[in-house]
C-alpha cells in the first residue's frame, strides 16, 4: 500500500486504500495533488495525496495475456501469489523480481537485467524441477539465504508439484 508521510513529525497522515495492490511503483504529477501508482492489476492510477481518494485509472490498453491457454493448469492458481513480483513470457521483463522465463537450466542470480542480492550472484544452484521444489519446500531463506524473495512455502504437495510443473511449462522448460 502507500502510506502519506508527514516528513516533519514522521507521522502517517493517511494510506490509500483501493484496488491496485501491491503497488510497485509511484510517482506525483507535477504541479497537481495527484499522485499516480502502478501495481497488482497492471493498471496505472490516480489518486488525491490530500485526502488519499482514489481517482480511478488511467486508461491505457492492456497487454495480452499471454498465459490465458494455461489458466486452467492445476498450479495456475498457485502461481497468482507469484504473479505479483514474477512475469513468466519472454518479453514480459522483470518485475520487482526476475523473470521466470528461462528458469529452468539457469544458474542462480543470472537472469539478464536484474540486480541480484551479492547472496544469491555467489550461489552454486541452478534452477530445476527439484531446485524449485525444494525452494518452497523450506523457504527462500532457509534456501538462499540474503535472497530479497519474501518468505514463502507451499506445504500442500499437490499444491507444490502443480506450481512446479506450471512453472516448467509455462516458461519454456516444456
Amino acid at each position: 500500500s502507500v502510506a502519506i508521510i508527514d516528513r516533519a513529525t514522521r507521522a502517517v497522515e493517511r494510506v490509500l486504500v483501493g484496488p491496485g495492490l501491491p503497488v510497485w511503483s509511484l510517482a506525483f504529477r507535477p504541479g497537481t495533488d495527484e499522485l499516480m501508482t502502478g501495481g497488482g492489476d497492471r493498471l496505472v492510477r490516480r489518486w488525491l495525496a490530500s485526502t488519499g481518494e482514489h481517482l480511478g485509472a488511467v486508461v491505457m490498453s492492456r497487454p495480452s495475456d499471454r498465459l490465458a491457454s494455461l489458466a486452467d493448469h492445476p498450479g495456475a492458481e498457485v502461481f497468482r501469489a507469484c504473479s505479483a513480483c514474477h512475469t513468466l513470457g519472454p518479453d514480459d521483463g522483470n518485475r520487482a523480481g526476475p523473470t521466470l522465463h528461462g528458469v529452468i537450466g539457469r544458474r542462480i542470480g543470472t537472469a539478464p537485467g536484474y540486480d541480484f542480492s551479492p547472496a544469491l550472484r555467489g550461489m552454486d544452484i541452478v534452477w530445476t524441477k527439484e531446485t524449485i521444489a525444494r525452494l518452497f519446500e523450506i523457504g527462500p531463506n532457509a534456501y538462499t539465504p540474503g535472497t530479497k524473495m519474501p518468505e514463502q512455502q507451499v506445504t500442500d504437495p499437490d499444491d507444490l508439484k502443480a506450481l512446479v510443473d506450471f512453472i516448467a511449462k509455462a516458461t519454456g522448460a516444456e
